[in-house]
């Protein structure tokens, strides 16, 4: 989709946090990764249950990339193809692949630097003490 991206609302009412426990498809080595984000997220008070789905996709998706790196420095940027002929490895796309989806859910919660300074993600600047009608006995 084009255009500009709605901003992000912190959510309001939730009573309890999400359980933070690791899911079970998450590999092991990005346990770690899961749970810093879901804390932050959870701090932000951007967490919640329909957030998982896409805390899962990110983290998953920086695994991905990590491994297709790994390939990349493994094997390099090219791969014989039989015959002495060169082609890219397979890895290269797949690196690319990974690193906008990474890139894309990283800002839509939040988690770059210019997304977190969006006024969404900015604490409330008026106290309740700061408000001049609610010294008036105003509600507004």
């Amino acid at each position: 989709m084009k255009g500009r991206k709605p901003d992000l609302k912190v959510i309001e009412g939730e009573s309890e946090t999400p359980a933070l426990d690791v899911p079970a498809h998450i590999p092991a080595e990005m346990a770690e990764e899961w749970r810093t984000v879901s804390i932050d997220l959870v701090e932000r008070k951007l967490m919640n249950e329909a957030m998982r789905g896409g805390l899962d996709a990110y983290i998953m998706a920086l695994w991905n990339m990590r491994q297709a790196q790994e390939q990349i420095d493994k094997h390099g940027l090219l791969i014989d193809a039989g015959k002495g002929i060169l082609k890219q490895n397979p890895a290269v796309s797949l690196l690319g692949k990974a690193q906008q989806v990474v890139l894309r859910l990283s800002v839509e919660m939040g988690l770059t630097p210019a997304s977190r300074s969006r006024a969404a993600f900015q604490p409330s600047k008026e106290k309740e003490d700061d408000n001049i009608f609610s010294h008036a006995g105003l509600d507004l």
